[in-house]
């Protein structure tokens, strides 16, 4: 991204749709000039709305606008900031961004910009940029706490705790390099040794769970089962809509089906998968190969059994579930009496009736059975899955809740350093631990670095801005 001191950048700040008000946001030295060009007030007061018209070059009114100007460094971008509140109609708000981009050195924001200069002007950090982004697509309570606590700076604290003390046991380093008939003792006198291995182990701890980055971009749920097992039909339930066909028909749904869901403030995507059995057909065959994927990537999978229709390839569908993320639903209520009177498992499976847990094969899984065609059936299954995604995202509540590949593989990165840094100790001569370990964590300092930005380089700024939309 091309960054200029001197110019002015101009952009819709507000969803580029037809609306009843749009923002258009103007940053840089010479933003205030020129809006002030366009509009019939004239802007004295810092920080206060004014009304009044735009009008082009050529005198006709463009809008009747609200104006609001804020004198950097007390704006978001650090620099002087006018904010133009128009109507938000496309014709109107394309034609006041063509008169400001006419004016000398005014152009259009690139995506991010805004942000960017926010950062480069000691705004704002890189995780409160990403928490920006997050805010912004947030469309679930708990993705809109975890990214407003981003902007608030909480992961910052975090990720500038592990530096301070990267840097800490740097300078105790660095000082017994002054000393190197003493180095080692030093070194050990200083406990740096131990405290690398503490601090590998708290940044080990925080990559251990991927609740941070499942809350991000959703908790991935795989229904799975035979074909003509109820799969469809559960979709269907748990979305409120014919997402997916129902048929008699075995085989109808051939490709996974994936749908967005909002349960209790989570987000989830519902996978409706084919369903699994041995087939001859080549596009059959191809999603029960995606539906087994689906099951293997899945957070959480769901068993769809007909009790009416249970076989050894039920038995074999289990082995896919995982013991703590996965459930067994049985779609036919009424048939399900008679699967456990007449013993159609044949011992195979313990049912627990008073806690509602199957047994098979050393693992355990919650059941529910359901009539899927009954609305009453709905608040069984999402309570289930409410407590599954409570379980995982409990987890994200506290610590530095990365939710970021980005964020992931600067740690790793970082242990790297530092686990061959603890390494010297046993395996170089003392004349070369400290300028050597000094490098390593070095290293690891500026690897940690990256996330807030204290060690910016070029391609992780063009890496973070570049998801964001124009007008950011």
């Amino acid at each position: 991204m091309s960054l200029f001191k001197n110019d002015t950048i101009v952009a819709l700040a507000s969803a580029p749709l037809a609306a009843g008000v749009g923002v258009i946001r103007v940053s840089g030295s010479k933003a205030l000039n020129h809006v002030q060009k366009l509009f019939s007030k004239e802007i004295i007061k810092h920080r206060y709305m004014y009304y009044g018209t735009l009008k082009g070059s050529n005198g006709m009114v463009l809008d009747e606008v609200m104006v609001v100007y804020f004198k950097g460094p007390n704006s978001f971008t650090g620099e002087d900031v006018v904010e133009i509140n128009c109507h938000g109609g496309l014709a109107v708000i394309d034609s006041i961004l063509c008169e400001l981009k006419s004016l000398e050195n005014c152009r259009h924001a690139e995506p991010g910009e805004f942000t960017r200069r926010a950062f480069m002007n000691d705004k704002l950090d890189l995780t409160a940029a990403e928490g920006i982004a997050d805010l912004v697509a947030a469309e679930t309570e708990e993705q809109r706490r975890q990214a407003l606590s981003h902007v608030q700076g909480e992961l910052a604290v975090k990720f500038e705790s592990w530096r301070e003390r990267i840097m800490h046991l740097l300078a105790h380093t660095e000082a017994a390099i002054d000393f190197p008939d003493e180095e080692l003792d030093v070194l050990q006198a200083a406990g740096i040794q131990e405290k690398i291995k503490l601090l590998v182990n708290d940044l080990q701890e925080a990559i251990e769970t991927n609740a941070g980055e499942r809350l991000r971009d959703g908790f991935k749920v795989a229904i799975l089962g035979k074909p003509n097992a109820g799969k469809s039909s559960l979709t269907n339930l748990l979305t409120g809509k014919e997402t997916a066909i129902v048929s008699e028909i075995a085989g109808t749904t051939r490709d996974v089906i994936d749908s967005h869901l909002n349960i209790k403030g989570y987000p989830v995507i519902l996978s409706d998968t084919a369903g699994i059995r041995d087939t001859d057909d080549v596009i059959e065959k191809e999603g029960v190969g995606r539906a087994k994927k689906k099951a293997d990537e899945a957070d959480f999978s769901i068993l769809v059994i007909d009790p009416a229709d249970f076989s050894q390839e039920d038995l074999q569908l289990i082995n896919l579930l995982k013991s703590d993320r996965g459930c067994i639903v049985f779609s036919r209520a009424d048939k399900f009496n008679q699967l456990v009177e007449f013993n159609i498992f044949n011992n195979t499976v313990e049912l627990s009736i008073d806690n509602q847990m199957v047994k098979y094969k050393n693992k355990e899984f919650k059941y529910l059975h359901l009539n899927l065609t009954q609305n009453n059936s709905l608040s069984s299954i999402l309570e289930l899955l409410a407590n599954m995604i409570g379980k995982l995202f409990g987890k994200a509540q506290t610590g530095a809740r990365i939710s970021r590949e980005r964020h992931r593989q600067s740690i790793l990165d970082t242990c790297k350093h530092l686990n061959r840094g603890h390494g010297l100790f046993e395996e170089v001569n003392s004349f070369s631990l400290s300028e050597l370990l000094a490098q390593d964590l070095r290293d690891a300092a500026h690897s940690i670095g990256q996330v807030t930005g204290k060690t910016d380089t070029e391609d992780v700024l063009d890496l973070v801005f570049s998801s964001f939309c124009i007008g950011k």
